[in-house]
């Protein structure tokens, strides 16, 4: 009995931990899927902004709305159909009262009958039965519509292609801003690297003074401002690491990517040479005025107040329309209608209007339609100015940034140099502690100005193609 016991015990307890490892597998699998990391590259970081990022879905259904408002528009001028049933029920029928023709009629034969001067001068005679049922369609055909047909027909068709130019200024904002976050990224893991560096020479270079203190060729004051060195560099290496996490945010961010999506980046920090370079302001000035969407998207919106002047001025002229009526009518006093009930009608008719006056409505419609066209010519005028002024700047800057890049790359190359002298004089004792950390720091302000102006450069690429209308497919 109590092997038994025993045995039974062991089951449990074996069941028990296969239990628990199953649960320890599962948790495992799951803990491993959500912390997956997604490797992003500078096309993968584009694409999954043209993918997810909200703005754009928007902006893509802003065009499909468009599309559907340019057959919202066709059907001002197409005929309408309608199908129709109505029942009627009288509570309560009218009567109307009319001369009782049939007294004059047999008033020649009054003597012989009697009782016809008795008769009434008036009837009252009741039209129609309880129920009528009326069945039918009618069609509708607008014939002219002062242009307002067309016009706003014309408007629609506009109005969707400003939506797409719309859409194609979302599309290349969001590719610069997603480069932009990419490349942050890269500026802020560059950075890390150069405070860790930093910190490595510091930390090594208070190894070498203590070595010589110890050995009674260095000073106590030496050795300390070693130490403080490497003092003041931790803090820094903290700060660099925390930019770069935050950088990984923003980018997760405008990705659209959930904030538990655990992201890494991949890309070389490296200079491109760009053609842009060799264009000249005039040029890219004048590729913005034809390229640039908010550009394309003013023209059709400026059309589109042209338009709703041609409506507006509809309003004053007459409107025909084409009217068809086929129905059946049938009558009973209660609600059991056959077939032989119903009489059928068939009607056309043309509808003319004429406006004479609606309370001034129509003069001030198109006055203001026509002060929205002047205001789109001046709001014209307006971005052209702006959009020449903007290139002109991110022009300057792109030039400024190649120049800054070309210049940080010399510095970075002597700033090496004369650390290592300073280091290798240090050690044979013919300069101070204070020349090292001096080499030392300029060496770690020459590469971060390194990094920073090579993140301007590229972020400035994707800006004077932005500017001139050319962001798209240079991914």
């Amino acid at each position: 009995m109590i092997s038994i016991n025993k045995i039974m015990n062991q089951l449990r307890l074996r069941k028990i931990n296969s239990n628990f490892l199953l649960c320890f597998v599962i948790a495992f699998t799951f803990s491993f899927r959500a912390q997956e990391v997604i490797t992003l590259t500078i096309e993968k970081s584009v694409d999954f902004a043209l993918k997810q990022n909200p703005e754009l879905q928007i902006a893509e259904k802003e065009v499909l709305k468009a599309k559907a408002g340019v057959w919202e528009a066709y059907s001002t001028i197409l005929p309408q159909l309608d199908a129709y049933a109505n029942l009627d029920h009288a509570w309560e029928i009218q009567t109307s009262r009319i001369p009782n023709f049939l007294k004059p009629m047999l008033a020649p034969v009054a003597g012989t009958i009697p009782g016809i001067d008795l008769m009434p001068d008036f009837v009252d005679i009741a039209f129609g039965l309880e129920n009528t049922l009326r069945t039918g369609a009618t069609v509708t055909q607008p014939l002219f519509l002062g242009g307002a047909g067309i016009a706003g027909i014309q408007a629609a068709k506009a109005s969707r292609r400003a939506s797409e130019e719309n859409l194609r200024l979302q599309k290349q904002t969001l590719i610069l801003e997603s480069s932009r976050a990419f490349y942050s990224c890269l500026l802020a893991e560059e950075l890390v690297k150069v405070q860790e560096e930093a910190l490595n020479e510091a930390k090594a270079n208070l190894e070498v003074v203590t070595k010589r203190y110890n050995v009674g060729t260095a000073s106590g004051f030496d050795k300390m401002r070693a130490e403080v060195d490497v003092a003041n560099l931790e803090p820094d290496v903290i700060a660099t690491r925390n930019n770069y996490q935050s950088a990984l945010t923003q980018l997760r961010t405008i990705l659209g990517l959930s904030r538990e999506t655990q992201i890494d980046i991949s890309g070389e920090f490296q200079y491109q040479e760009d053609d842009f370079g060799n264009v000249t302001l005039p040029e890219l000035q004048e590729s913005a005025l034809s390229m640039r969407p908010e550009v394309k998207a003013l023209i059709e919106q400026k059309y589109i107040a042209a338009k709703g002047v041609t409506i507006a001025r509809s309003n004053f002229l007459p409107k025909l329309f084409f009217h068809t009526d086929y129905s059946y009518l049938a009558m009973r006093d209660n609600l059991k209608f056959t077939g032989d009930d119903f009489s059928k009608g068939f009607t056309s008719s043309l509808n003319l209007q004429v406006p004479l006056f609606h309370g001034f409505r129509n003069s001030k419609q198109y006055q203001k339609a026509r002060l929205d066209y002047r205001m789109m010519l001046d709001t014209e005028k307006q971005l052209r100015d702006g959009i020449a002024a903007e290139v002109e700047v991110v022009y300057n800057n792109f030039q400024e940034a190649q120049q800054k890049f070309l210049s940080a790359q010399k510095t970075v190359a002597l700033a090496e140099e004369a650390l290592r002298l300073a280091n290798l004089m240090y050690e044979e004792g013919a300069n101070t502690q204070l020349d090292v950390l001096n080499s030392r720091l300029a060496l770690t302000r020459a590469k971060m100005s390194y990094a920073t102006s090579l993140f301007e450069y590229q972020v400035a690429r994707y800006q004077i193609r932005k500017v001139t209308g050319q962001l798209e497919g240079i991914i």
